[in-house]
């Protein structure tokens, strides 16, 4: 199954041609949401879209690490990362609909 990559671009090309709204406007309202849940994660908010899913920030303990070659240690540090959980339908509308496109 080939991944497609859809971009910014792609999601607010097809809300215009859903919607009819204007290119600005959408492109517009688009980044305001995104600067906003990057705004509140910053701030280590939860941003909870019902039926859709969740955004949090998540710690990463520091740990030891070894590379590969020369089996050297390395101390990466803790870290905190943002992550999505999809709520329970949205995985399972994307693993039905990848099931079909797979077969």
């Amino acid at each position: 199954m080939e991944n497609k990559k859809v971009t910014k671009f792609d999601l607010v090309k097809s809300i215009v041609e859903d919607t009819g709204i204007a290119y600005k406007d959408v492109s517009q309202v688009i980044n305001k949401l995104l600067d906003a849940i990057k705004d509140s994660l910053k701030e280590n908010s939860t941003i909870e879209l019902r039926g859709f899913g969740t955004f949090k920030v998540s710690h990463r303990a520091a740990r030891i690490a070894y590379k590969p070659k020369g089996r050297d240690k390395l101390e990466i540090p803790d870290k905190f990362i943002p992550v999505f959980k999809p709520v329970k339908n949205l995985k399972d509308e994307v693993n039905d609909n990848c099931h079909s496109l797979n077969k």
